[in-house]
């Protein structure tokens, strides 16, 4: 007990109230910084074109690491004495602390640490994380928050990197990949159906011209599935781009006497 009551002696410094009004000073100062980075970098963003908005939104959790970083240096020498044989008598009591008091929470911020660097989403990101899907809008040092097609807000911990897959839309780009599905009739002839549909996207009012358009057909057991691919000129109009490809897209097969194929209600309901 008194080997271990020096030890602890020897790692703090001889600090008075000073240098702890210091190191308070300095956390509150450093916490208030991140608050107006968290604050201003949002809606800067909201104000630019889709590709530096995504560039803007990812110096949000950036900034956050370098704060905390930058923190950590100038409050650490102000209340220990710091030594090589100090050093690591901190990481020995911080690792069994960690593990055993704080296991899922170190489990998503180390987590959350990784995903700063490999980047599997960012900022402006459209993901897929189980049945979740929406845009990324913070990145937290525990969690994620996605913002649903249905404005619903979902908290995801970053530790579900270690166990399912990521399923990132578009990756950091300004743009991503939309598909209008139909399904028709296999008895039709299906000569002009790749030009009807592509007419369509390229008449959108929301397609990106530098993307190329793509028709998709294969053969399924209740008819002959069709695939419009085309990319949005801005990110957040994937679902109106896609209800558009759709709406227009079925009139013009409808019109030019291709039957839409409808499969039936196996659900046992009524009405």
């Amino acid at each position: 007990m008194e080997g271990r009551a020096e030890q602890i002696k020897t790692l703090l410094n001889d600090f008075g109230t000073w240098s702890v009004l210091q190191a308070a000073g300095i956390g509150l100062l450093f916490f208030l910084i991140y608050k107006a980075v968290q604050f201003v970098l949002p809606r800067l963003a909201e104000l630019l074109p889709a590709k530096l908005r995504i560039m803007v939104l990812n110096a949000v959790p950036l900034s956050r690491l370098v704060l905390m970083i930058a923190a950590l240096t100038l409050i650490v020498p102000l209340l220990f004495n710091i030594t090589v044989e100090n050093f690591v008598l901190v990481l020995s009591a911080l690792g069994v602390a960690l593990g055993f008091a704080l296991k899922d929470f170190a489990t998503s911020a180390f987590a959350g640490l990784v995903a700063v660097f490999e980047k599997p989403y960012r900022s402006g990101d459209w993901v897929r994380i189980g049945p979740d899907y929406g845009e990324v809008i913070e990145l937290g040092s525990r969690a994620l928050k996605l913002r649903t097609a249905d404005d619903d807000v979902i908290t995801i911990p970053h530790s579900r990197i270690w166990s399912e897959n990521i399923i990132n839309a578009n990756n950091g780009e300004n743009t991503l990949m939309c598909v209008a599905e139909f399904l028709i009739d296999p008895a039709r002839p299906a000569t002009g159906i790749t030009g009807l549909l592509t007419d369509v996207a390229l008449t959108s009012p929301y397609l990106d011209w530098d993307r190329p358009v793509a028709v998709v057909m294969n053969n399924e057991t209740q008819g002959t599935r069709v695939r419009l691919r085309a990319y949005p000129f801005e990110i957040r109009d994937q679902f109106a781009f896609i209800s558009d490809l759709t709406e227009r897209g079925r009139d013009a097969m409808i019109a030019a006497g291709v039957r839409i194929v409808s499969l039936p209600d196996f659900s046992g309901g009524k009405g």
